[in-house]
């Protein structure tokens, strides 16, 4: 039995190793944390510093690991290509993989190949915000952190008086410390889930989102398959596409955001990973019958992956949203809203006695249902009201 390597253990990575071990392979899986959920269902769990790469190659030497795999984290991803060119597994590049996790490399190098997307500066960690700058790009501007994820230190700000008041939590979120100012790209955001073996992209699914309103700009639903009529889907996967060639990403899952704009559509971000919010292990196979996961896995041990989509259906994850600074006094077993067969799975994320703080960034949300229908508007319908009473379930003080 082939064995490969899984980097992370959280929730979100559970059905990734379900997938793996159903694909045949023995799952080895490596997380900081000693107490994750994996540790109860992979084959075998170590516990390794996230930054320890001698003993990640000690422990894939000493496994016989073939191929390494995540699904939607992001911070392993530039050792685990050190770990790929190291000892031949299939994996992008440490290049590649940079040009994607440096949010300034991925514009610079969709500048370079023609890939429309938003007119942006790097502010280094010491440099001054000037009006000039921001004049020169023109308010409102967006800034962001130039390495993080889940939508963490992210602002839409109409004057230099906000970037000075939003600047350090910004740069908290950022590994040098940089932040990259950019123009604010009016439209509609969607995501896209692809996948690409040996230079060939194949567009899995488009999703449309809902966010927090502005200045921030936190997920609170993902919704598939997307409104957009046939011909801007087409233009969206074409333009994905493009723009993995331009990062030169090869061999792995991505997930990229993408703005439908009055100017043309324009890409936002793209990641050398599947999508988190549940959008790739739950949302997906739920709208497709496509198990883009194992696909991942397909890839990364060298196999044709299975794409062949089985069904069209509607699927949405909808989080719910509690009024900031209620304390919570009382979580009532929630699980029944998962009574309606649409309903798939329900998450709560607080517990009693947590104080509700702002949805700044998707780790402050406070809880989820993810639903299946026959079509887009019935997902979206048993979405909201099972939101609604996953909400109920939560009393506030």
């Amino acid at each position: 039995m082939d064995s490969i390597l899984i980097f992370g253990g959280g929730i979100n990575q559970l059905t990734l190793i379900e997938s793996a071990k159903e694909l045949g392979y023995r799952t080895i899986v490596i997380d900081p944390i000693e107490s994750v959920p994996a540790k109860q269902v992979a084959d075998i769990f170590e516990c390794v510093d996230p930054k320890d790469y001698d003993k990640t190659k000690e422990l894939a030497l000493k496994y016989g690991v073939k191929g390494i795999v995540t699904c939607q984290m992001e911070n392993p991803l530039l050792l685990m290509a050190k770990l790929a060119t190291e000892l031949n597994f299939i994996f992008p590049t440490e290049k590649a993989v940079l040009n994607a996790r440096n949010k300034f490399l991925m514009k610079e190098c969709f500048i370079r190949n023609n890939v429309p997307c938003a007119k942006g500066k790097l502010v280094k960690q010491g440099d001054k915000v000037t009006s000039e700058l921001c004049n020169e790009i023109g308010f409102p501007l967006i800034i962001k952190p130039v390495d993080s994820f889940s939508s963490r230190g992210v602002y839409k700000v109409n004057k230099i008086e906000e970037i000075e008041s939003y600047l350090s939590n910004t740069k908290s979120f950022s590994s040098t410390g940089d932040v990259i100012i950019e123009e604010f790209m009016e439209g509609p955001e969607v995501s896209v889930e692809s996948v690409t073996q040996n230079g060939v992209t194949t567009m899995i699914q488009i999703t449309d989102k809902v966010i927090t309103p502005y200045p921030t700009a936190v997920e609170m639903a993902h919704i598939q398959p997307s409104f957009l009529s046939k011909e801007i889907k087409d233009q969206i996967t074409e333009l994905v596409k493009k723009a993995i060639v331009a990062l030169e990403l090869d061999n792995c899952a991505s997930h990229a955001e993408v703005k439908i704009t009055t100017k043309g559509i324009k890409m936002v971000e793209l990641g050398a990973r599947l999508g988190g919010d549940y959008i790739t292990s739950h949302l997906v196979p739920l709208s497709t019958g496509i198990n883009i996961e194992a696909a991942a896995i397909q890839i990364a041990m060298g196999k044709k992956p299975d794409l062949k989509k089985k069904f069209s259906k509607g699927a949405v994850i909808e989080y719910i949203l509690l009024e900031p600074g209620k304390k919570i006094s009382e979580i009532k077993d929630w699980r029944n809203v998962k009574v309606p067969s649409a309903v798939k799975q329900a998450f709560v994320f607080c517990k009693a006695g947590d104080v509700v703080l702002p949805v700044t960034d998707s780790a402050k949300r406070a809880g989820c249902v993810i639903v299946q229908a026959d079509n887009r508007k019935g997902a979206v319908e048993i979405a909201q009201l099972a939101s609604e009473e996953l909400k109920d379930k939560i009393s506030l003080s």
